[in-house]
């Protein structure tokens, strides 16, 4: 039964992001979505159930997420300026204690690659859990958020 309901819960999150993607409820993309929503769902579904999709989310975390939205529209406009100026990008390493291998960890190592990326300067290439560091690649060198979440 357990399987059941995590397979109609991926289903159900995966075909509204379909929809919400796609814009539209045309019949065509609700059947292609259907589609894209049962063999997503398999595809988590074979993953979850062989151990390898352990996280956990700790929700006090979200309470840090604030700060790179508020950096979503500045980017914007740095990322539409940088198209004209077309500056060289620069990768750097940031310390960020990653933990081990509990399942409230890898969340943890999940939570600050996706919200550090939220910022369309910023993106996380890297989570390394050994030497307790995260790569993030700067689109402009300088205007972005120098800590992470």
């Amino acid at each position: 039964m357990r399987r059941v309901t995590a397979w109609l819960a991926w289903f159900a999150a995966l075909l509204l992001l379909w929809l919400a993607f796609a814009g539209t409820i045309q019949s065509q993309e609700i059947i292609a979505g259907l589609c894209a929503a049962a063999l997503g769902a398999t595809a988590a579904e074979v993953v979850r159930s062989q151990g390898l999709l352990r996280f956990r989310i700790q929700w006090h975390w979200l309470r840090e997420i604030w700060k790179p939205l508020l950096r979503v529209v500045p980017d914007f406009f740095v990322v539409i300026a940088a198209l004209v100026r077309r500056p060289a990008g620069r990768m750097r390493r940031v310390e960020f204690p990653t933990g081990g291998t509990r399942d409230m960890d890898a969340g943890r190592r999940a939570f600050v690659a996706v919200a550090a990326s939220l910022a369309p300067n910023t993106l996380v290439i890297d989570v390394d859990a050994e030497q307790g560091i995260v790569l993030v690649h700067d689109l402009v060198p300088g205007s972005a958020a120098q800590t992470l979440p």
